[in-house]
């Protein structure tokens, strides 16, 4: 069994290789549908070879009787089976089975969406012409680099410091940089320059005159007043909220992280993967608050996050507020 990159997987298909069978896992959900896509696109399967199916509710054995039948009038079926962290017991001994000896006409697909709270058995049971793809949360880095290739394919230049801007105002969601690329390609049209920091600053909602860190540096200093009015008028400004919370729990892991590396000596900085101004700013930020309250804090982050994603009718601009104060407010 192989570990590819998703860069590597995609070169894998641009030259018309596949597998018996890939596991597609990681957070990042719309990555792994642009996989998918990606697939299509390349290898232009008919329907009759293939399919795409979700665990929790399809027939897993009517799946695996569909990768083991020949391909009509082509080299490869293709199956994809999404959600497969919702197979239930007796099915996924059936997949396990299935993946000791998998059907080399087919290339079957496994996406799963998050990780198991358990141990997952899939990997420990693909075999050696198999390979199993990383789609964990974008770094900074690479970031800005899927940016660049999102824009650069659609004839978009960019200056690094506005992908940076960009990369620390939104996130690294995948989902959220995709549709600000779309925005950009928009508000490039017809323009023969470089997309510039002043253009990411405009786009995102701000003048020169303002700090779009206003936020996150008063989150870091645990000034409740600041932080607060920082969202509000961030939100005013029509700030996702989305990206707010961004800015708040990537500053919150910063200082976790600089925190616990603080006895690993001068290298300290570069297993946080910063410069050792930034190390020492963070390190300075992070004495505002103890590791607990900083360990608290990322948990409320993910459960706004759970509940900007959701449908349960919260007002985002009041989730966004409340979690500003709880961090920088509250013991």
């Amino acid at each position: 069994m192989d570990t590819l990159t998703p860069k590597a997987l995609a070169d894998e298909w641009a030259g018309k290789k596949t597998r018996p069978a890939y596991y597609l896992c990681g957070e990042e959900a719309a990555m792994k549908d642009a996989a998918l896509k990606r697939l299509e696109d390349i290898f232009k399967p008919e329907s009759f070879n293939f399919s795409i199916r979700d665990a929790e509710s399809a027939d897993l054995a009517q799946a695996l009787d569909e990768a083991q039948t020949a391909p009509m009038l082509a080299e490869v079926r293709f199956v994809a089976l999404k959600r497969v962290e919702k197979l239930k017991k007796e099915p996924l001994k059936a997949l396990l089975a299935y993946l000791e000896d998998p059907c080399p006409s087919a290339c079957l697909l496994l996406l799963a969406d998050w990780p198991r709270e358990k141990q997952d058995p899939i990997p420990g049971a693909l075999g050696p012409g198999c390979a199993i793809v990383n789609f964990s949360p974008l770094s900074p880095v690479q970031a800005i680099e899927h940016m660049n290739s999102v824009l650069l394919a659609k004839g978009v230049k960019t200056d690094g410091e506005a992908l940076e801007i960009l990369v620390d105002l939104l996130g690294t969601d995948s989902v959220t940089l995709d549709g600000e690329a779309e925005k950009i390609v928009l508000y490039m049209h017809g323009q023969n320059r470089f997309f510039g920091p002043d253009d990411a600053l405009a786009l995102a909602g701000f003048a020169r005159t303002q700090n779009p860190f206003e936020l996150s540096n008063a989150v870091c200093a645990k000034r409740p007043a600041e932080a607060a009015a920082a969202a509000e008028g961030m939100l005013a400004f029509g700030a996702e909220p989305l990206a707010l919370l961004s800015q708040i729990s990537r500053a919150v892991e910063r200082m976790l992280k600089v925190k616990r590396l603080s006895g690993e000596g001068p290298a300290a900085c570069y297993q946080a993967g910063m410069s050792p101004g930034q190390y020492h700013a963070a390190l300075r930020d992070a004495g505002n608050y103890t590791e607990e309250k900083l360990l608290r804090a990322l948990r409320r982050c993910l459960e706004a996050e759970e509940l900007l994603k959701s449908s349960s009718k919260r007002d985002p601009a009041l989730v966004i507020r409340q979690l500003a104060y709880e961090i920088t407010g509250t013991k």
